[in-house]
């Protein structure tokens, strides 16, 4: 059997909710209740025909969000190519190809 690390605070993560969104976050911390995530992004697509990230929340901009277990379908370490995107996006740091 395939023994799977606990994802670390810091880490990207993909949250899957009841409502089907697809939500990728930087994890702050997991709690007894849920998830408590910053920089709520869902992929979208561009005007040249791309994929792009968008903020969850739009008319909002929450430094950070809980999402509650009984909302959350499942959750798991974004892929990396996915995450350095995310990393990119979110912040002033550029990942080195």
């Amino acid at each position: 059997m395939l023994m799977q690390r606990p994802i670390k605070k810091g880490s990207v993560v993909s949250i899957k909710i009841i409502t089907g969104e697809e939500i990728i976050a930087r994890l702050e911390e997991e709690g007894e209740e849920g998830l408590v995530v910053s920089k709520a992004s869902v992929v979208a697509p561009n005007p040249q025909g791309g994929l792009g990230l968008v903020p969850w929340m739009m008319s909002s901009a929450p430094n950070k969000l809980t999402f509650n277990f009984t909302s959350i379908v499942a959750y798991a370490a974004t892929v990396d190519e996915i995450a350095d995107k995310f990393t990119e996006a979110t912040s002033e740091i550029q990942i080195a190809k």
